[in-house]
């Protein structure tokens, strides 16, 4: 018994915590996400703005993040990324369309603007599990209720 313990947990150090490559091929394993997504919600937690992202791979016309968020973001607007969310755990609403109130440029990132809030848009109820396509040139903030958290895996694609 002593000894099939220990080869388990042999086994189970060797799986991978971080992307995988296999030439053109990546894989992102599950165990991989979701240990970096606590690290991301106790991030976000502690961030003025309630989020943490990084981008874990970019590939040039498209690219991978992981993101978290503890509250509620800003509304954003890409002229040229598709966006594809994958949510790993909670629940929030995206609203999608309508029009940019008090529109500006974000500092570092043409054709990327940003809001104080959307006026018109369409709520849409997201959860675990839930997969979201947004085209480029649509509006969108992501609200989430006071006191939950995000954890969401984005494929972004320059169209």
């Amino acid at each position: 018994m002593k000894i099939l313990t220990i080869a388990i947990a042999a086994l189970l150090m060797a799986i991978p915590m971080s992307a995988q490559e296999f030439g053109p091929a990546t894989v992102d394993p599950a165990g991989a996400l979701a240990s970096r997504g606590k690290e991301f919600l106790a991030k976000a937690r502690t961030a003025e703005t309630g989020v943490y992202s990084e981008t874990l791979k970019d590939y040039g016309n498209h690219k991978t993040m992981l993101a978290a968020r503890a509250k509620t973001g800003t509304p954003e607007y890409h002229e040229e990324w598709s966006d594809f969310f994958v949510v790993l755990d909670g629940e929030f609403t995206m609203v999608v369309g309508g029009k940019l109130k008090d529109q500006h440029p974000i500092n570092g990132k043409p054709g990327e603007l940003s809001g104080s809030g959307i006026e018109g848009g369409t709520k849409i109820a997201l959860k675990k599990g839930d997969v979201f396509h947004l085209q480029p040139k649509t509006p969108h903030q992501a609200v989430l209720t006071a006191g939950k958290t995000l954890l969401y895996y984005v494929i972004k694609v320059k169209e």
